[in-house]
């Protein structure tokens, strides 16, 4: 399979990402740059989810180091924040269309 944005890892990662999209269960969305600023830009957060009565934690990636945010409220936060990216970000469709055109062949 060619891959029309280059070579080595990146592309790699571009068809993991196409093969992923189709399976059940795994959504992925694309945020595209025209989608301008973002909340996010910042630093990149993971949400990390957990059954009750263990409340749920956002980890935030600062490039240098990472944090863990456990008050509800700020945590809460980051739950609207990543709504907001899901919300900018092309549909699942749109997305898979996407990867798969940046990892095939031509």
């Amino acid at each position: 399979m060619i891959c029309r944005i280059g070579t080595g890892v990146m592309c790699g990662r571009l068809q993991h990402l196409a093969e992923m999209a189709n399976r059940p269960g795994i959504q992925i969305q694309v945020l595209p740059f025209t989608a301008g600023a973002h909340p996010a830009m910042a630093a990149s957060f993971i949400i990390l989810g957990f059954a009750a009565p263990d409340p749920d934690v956002a980890y935030l990636d600062t490039g240098t180091s990472g944090l863990f945010v456990e008050e509800a409220s700020a945590v809460a936060d980051y739950k609207l924040m990543f709504d907001h990216l899901r919300a900018a970000a092309l549909g699942q469709g749109e997305s898979a269309t996407l990867l798969a055109a940046g990892t095939g062949p031509g």
